[in-house]
């Protein structure tokens, strides 16, 4: 039985562009842009942004 990995990028291609690496390259700006109204979270940082595009493992959430 394998383990699934929790760390694995579902978009390697766009992974440049995800929240986890801007927050590492301090892009604070374009960070708090990807997090207005957010609607996904990612399984991997737990971030939170608003298109799951910009998630490595997002997952949307409900709003309350």
């Amino acid at each position: 039985m394998s383990e699934e990995v929790k760390d694995e990028c579902k978009d390697p291609a766009r992974h440049h562009l995800h929240l986890c690496e801007l927050r590492k390259q301090g892009l604070k700006e374009e960070v708090a842009a990807l997090m207005v109204d957010p609607g996904h979270t990612c399984h991997n940082c737990n971030g939170v942004a608003k298109n799951a595009l910009d998630l490595c493992n997002p997952s949307p959430f409900a709003k309350i």
